[in-house]
């Protein structure tokens, strides 16, 4: 009984320590001013399908989210916290690195719709 236990138990670790390794984290700039611009964010952001966990500071106006990136990823989070009109930005992340990713955006949307990627 004892040995059935054991193996039980050490199932149920090992498929844990596997759940948690699967998720990322990704610290985002957020415009926070007060208390309830907090609030606000963990009671939209922290229900955000895939989010394991939110951590918030004021006085560095970061947001830290954990996620699971089968069911939740970066873009899917930052339009979360737009929908709640706190734009949200990957810290260190620059303009440059965002209109690249608005670039990709756009030829991709112009590959499924068989669009010209040619402007005049």
């Amino acid at each position: 009984m004892k040995r059935i236990i054991s193996i039980t138990l050490s199932l149920l670790l090992s498929v844990s320590l596997w759940a948690a390794s699967k998720r990322q984290t990704v610290i985002f700039d957020v415009d926070i001013h007060c208390q309830g611009c907090i609030t606000k964010i963990e009671k939209n952001i922290a229900f955000e399908r895939g989010v394991k966990d939110l951590v918030c500071d004021l006085d560095e106006k970061t947001v830290t989210v954990t996620y699971d990136p089968a069911k939740t990823d970066i873009k899917r989070l930052k339009a979360a916290f737009a929908k709640i009109n706190k734009p949200a930005k990957v810290h260190g992340e620059t303009d440059e690195t965002e209109q690249s990713e608005q670039q990709e955006h756009a030829e991709a949307v112009d590959a499924q719709t068989g669009a010209s990627l040619q402007r005049e």
